[in-house]
């Protein structure tokens, strides 16, 4: 990684990986739709930006209840994710970005405004539904956002990761 040059505005997210067995005993992780600017549906872990001076561990419980109704209860860090992301876009950052998992209660009922639909999919179908791709400077379309989210699907989740 190459040394900062100036100030990179800091982005701090964290996003939970809740999961349930289906009625065929298949696992299931609960994903997020969204619509994004560009009209396309975006794919995502419940989760999002902590807030100034919120923990992240409490920005993951509060996303969790706005974007899928439920109650995120007994979190436990699994992951860190944190570099440089979008250079040479206008929006180039450093992030630190934690995963979760938990236990969950309560009924799915979002109530986040821009997310159209919270969804039990099944572990085979998950990467299916990740677009990568153009527009660049879209940071959920980055292939290394996703790669603890393949290794949690994988069952080899890391406590680190570099984005490089």
């Amino acid at each position: 990684m190459r040394p900062l040059a100036g100030t990179l505005p800091i982005k701090r997210a964290a996003h939970v990986y809740l999961v349930r067995e289906s009625l065929l005993g298949q696992p299931e992780l609960l994903l997020v739709s969204e619509r994004m600017d560009d009209g396309s549906i975006f794919w995502g872990l419940p989760g999002g930006r902590a807030e100034g001076g919120e923990a992240l561990i409490e920005a993951a419980a509060r996303q969790v209840a706005e974007e899928t109704g439920l109650i995120a209860e007994d979190l436990n860090f699994l992951s860190l994710l944190e570099g440089e992301l979008l250079p040479d876009t206008p929006h180039h950052h450093y992030a630190t970005f934690a995963r979760f998992t938990g236990r969950w209660s309560g009924s799915l009922a979002p109530t986040d405004p821009e997310v159209l639909s919270a969804e039990w999919i099944p572990f085979s179908q998950v990467i299916s539904l990740v677009r990568y791709g153009p527009p660049p400077e879209i940071e959920e379309r980055n292939p290394l956002i996703w790669r603890p989210t393949r290794d949690f699907l994988a069952g080899s989740a890391k406590p680190y990761y570099l984005a490089e």
